[in-house]
């Protein structure tokens, strides 16, 4: 369970550029709750680069820098409340890459057991770590390894797993050279209030997270830039994004494609 941010843009601008000091300062302090590391990618020319801290980011220079140090026409951060049962650890820190594509994860599938049994030792080891994300990655790049494109790959492995795995919560922020996809699919996923309790933050809880915490909320700018973050920042603008949906966002053009993942018919992978 974790918190995810994104931005894209025309130019390459940083991430506070996008969303502001205040709300960049804002979705920092989520780490006071989510504190089981950070992690950010972002696209330099054509090249997608990352870095991964397993260290709470709400107080780390690094993370500040990454949201407004760093001009990118892309990039995501990702802050991590780990699921119970797998470890702190950079391997296990989002965003997990593979070649140019990189993938972070808001939710958890359950029971991982089933899960896991779904790809191969060698499958899980190219993308890294030991969680169900790193399972989710995994699944993904075999469609898209068989020739589906991005967009399909990822839909296409949702949609599967969320009839499978009703109660899981599959919200992705996906970046490739070329594209940034969104997933808000979360229906029926118990949201952890037990973590909530243990985090001692009582009357600090940041917003929506009782009621809202798997909602995904987007907004566009003027010049056409493009922000995506889960529940927990405040202020104008923020549009609610559809329950069971997908949207692509084109990097050269900035144009989008939506998708209702309950209306996609999908064929079990090989």
């Amino acid at each position: 369970m974790c918190r995810l941010l994104a931005h894209v843009s025309p130019a390459p601008v940083t991430t506070r550029d996008v969303i502001g000091e205040r709300a960049a300062q804002e979705w920092q302090r989520l780490g006071r709750l989510h504190t089981d590391g950070w992690g950010t990618a972002w696209l330099d020319g054509e090249a997608v680069r990352r870095y991964r801290d397993p260290v709470r980011g709400l107080d780390n220079p690094d993370l500040t820098d990454a949201l407004g140090d760093t001009p990118s026409r892309a990039r995501l951060t990702h802050l991590r409340l780990a699921t119970e049962g797998f470890a702190s650890r950079v391997q296990n820190t989002h965003p997990f890459r593979v070649d140019d594509i990189v993938l972070a994860h808001n939710g958890s599938v359950t029971p991982f057991s089933r899960l896991r049994e779904k790809v191969t030792d060698d499958e899980l080891a190219r993308v890294g770590g030991e969680t169900d994300t790193a399972v989710v990655f995994a699944l993904i790049l075999r469609r898209h390894d068989a020739g589906e494109p991005l967009f399909d790959a990822v839909t296409a492995t949702v949609t599967e797993l969320r009839r499978e795995f009703p109660t899981s919560a599959l919200n992705l922020l996906v970046l490739s050279r070329h594209e940034l996809i969104a997933v808000h699919a979360n229906e029926g996923a118990p949201v952890p209030l037990e973590l909530f309790e243990e985090s001692g933050l009582g009357d600090d809880l940041p917003a929506d997270h009782v009621d809202h915490y798997y909602q995904l909320s987007w907004r566009r700018s003027e010049d056409g830039s493009i922000a995506v973050t889960s529940s927990g920042l405040t202020g104008d603008g923020w549009n609610r994004m559809a329950p069971e949906t997908a949207v692509r966002v084109d990097l050269a053009e900035l144009t989008v494609d939506r998708r209702e993942l309950h209306a996609y018919a999908v064929e079990p992978a090989a």
